[in-house]
């Protein structure tokens, strides 16, 4: 599988999972030609508002109606993502007042490149994400509290979740979301103080092993600073960054 590959799964991998979100919750969401628009009107960091599109023409065609969907719900600013090699875009954004603001570090692999290793700690596979939500909010701040409310209910069934317990307490959380053979990885966090466990390594591999189990062939993700060694050792690979732009003056 070509990273080229391997990207287009993780974008309509992301796809899905926000789509799951928007239905769940307060996420709203447009659906525009080759175009899908995400914002959370209570926050107005551009973090939380997420363009993603197939083309440069489609982008071109939808920019208006994008700058009416966030202005209309009192959003200065917004993402939109580019995925290596789309350098049409980005002259369609530069030439629209857009301009790079950060990147993300995408990675992915076949399931039957990554080691078949135990977990090493026990995990669980759970139904009740009430865990995985406090979980998240003690690692990335208060303010995801909210946003991650929507999990708080049992997951639809393309969502699986796994949790590693250190003293008998959920320690460790991810979730991967199947949209045909490839499993979409999210969420993974470790509690402050359990990290250097070994714990998100377990989780991990608890995750790709289900996925195996399901008969995916494939998993993705979006990798922060943090979980890059993590997510090297176990076998994914970069297949490089996602570049996130924002229109400036606005």
């Amino acid at each position: 599988m070509t990273d080229a590959e391997l990207t287009l799964r993780l974008h309509t991998n992301l796809i899905a999972f926000k789509c799951l979100q928007a239905e769940r919750g307060s996420l709203r969401h447009l659906r525009l030609p080759g175009v899908d628009a995400f914002a959370l009107p209570h926050y107005e960091d551009a973090h939380f508002q997420q363009v993603l599109f197939t083309d440069a023409d489609a982008l071109s065609a939808a920019l208006p109606a994008l700058t009416d969907f966030y202005r209309g719900l009192g959003l200065p600013r917004w993402r939109v993502t580019l995925t290596p090699g789309q350098r049409d875009a980005a002259r369609v954004l530069g030439s629209a007042g857009y301009r790079p603001d950060f990147t993300v570090v995408c990675m992915g692999a076949w399931l039957h490149e990554l080691p078949d290793a135990a977990p090493g700690v026990p995990v669980e596979s759970v139904e009740d994400m009430g865990d995985l939500v406090e979980i998240n909010v003690q690692t990335y701040g208060p303010e995801w509290r909210d946003i991650l409310s929507i999990w708080r209910r049992p997951a639809p069934s393309p969502v699986h979740t796994v949790v590693a317990r250190e003293g008998g307490k959920a320690r460790s959380c991810g979730l991967a979301v199947d949209v045909a053979d490839t499993a979409g990885v999210y969420l993974v966090a470790t509690h402050p103080d359990a990290r250097g466990l070994g714990l998100a390594s377990a989780v991990m591999r608890g995750l790709i092993s289900g996925a195996r189990q399901r008969g995916c062939t494939a998993t993705v993700l979006q990798s922060t600073p943090a979980g890059l060694r993590v997510y090297k050792h176990l076998g994914y690979r970069d297949i490089g960054p996602w570049e996130h732009w924002v229109p400036q003056g606005r």
